[in-house]
């Protein structure tokens, strides 16, 4: 008796052992069911992000086009306005302004280009700073260029900003008799 007392006192703390070590493995296994449920939650939600950055890319990557063909469409339109701008100037016969109707037999014909950014600077709505900032062209009478550009220089010192851009010779005679055809009136 005392053998078989002893046996189901084996088998009873047998069985509170095992009971004690099924109750940690289900709580051990509630507890990774709980974290595989997060961690499928996470993913869900993660898939979900994943699922909205992709909406957003492929609208901006839409919009991007879209700017872009607006941008090209409206480079073209600007280098049609250009070439119609250039074509344009290309027209309008060139202002040539006489520097001053003193001439000497021995002087030639220079044309002489003579700029100001700073009228534009200083007032971009004046009628005249665009014309300034690309250059005027003068006709002076001079025997060199270097006097050519000295009576340019001479002319315009007393103002700040003017420069003298160029100076070349003038292709053809405008006014072969020596003085300016203004000048000679009967």
């Amino acid at each position: 008796m005392t053998l078989n007392f002893l046996i189901i006192l084996v088998i009873i703390a047998l069985a509170a052992w095992l009971g004690n070590v099924l109750l940690s493995l289900e709580a051990i296994v509630g507890q990774s069911r709980t974290r595989v449920k997060a961690a499928r939650e996470s993913v869900a939600k993660l898939e979900a992000s994943m699922k909205r950055f992709q909406r957003d890319e492929e609208s901006a990557n839409k919009e991007t086009d879209d700017l872009l063909n607006e941008m090209i469409a409206l480079r073209k339109k600007q280098a049609e306005v250009q070439q119609k701008l250039a074509e344009e100037q290309a027209k309008r016969k060139p202002r040539l302004l006489i520097l001053s109707d003193r001439r000497n037999p021995s002087d030639k014909e220079w044309l002489v280009i003579v700029a100001n950014t700073q009228i534009g600077e200083v007032d971009a709505s004046h009628p005249l700073a665009q014309e300034w900032a690309r250059g005027r062209e003068y006709l002076v009478w001079a025997e060199t260029d270097r006097d050519a550009a000295e009576r340019a220089v001479r002319r315009f010192s007393a103002r700040p900003g003017y420069t003298v851009r160029s100076v070349q010779p003038v292709k053809e005679d405008l006014y072969p008799s020596g003085r300016p055809a203004a000048a000679l009136k009967p």
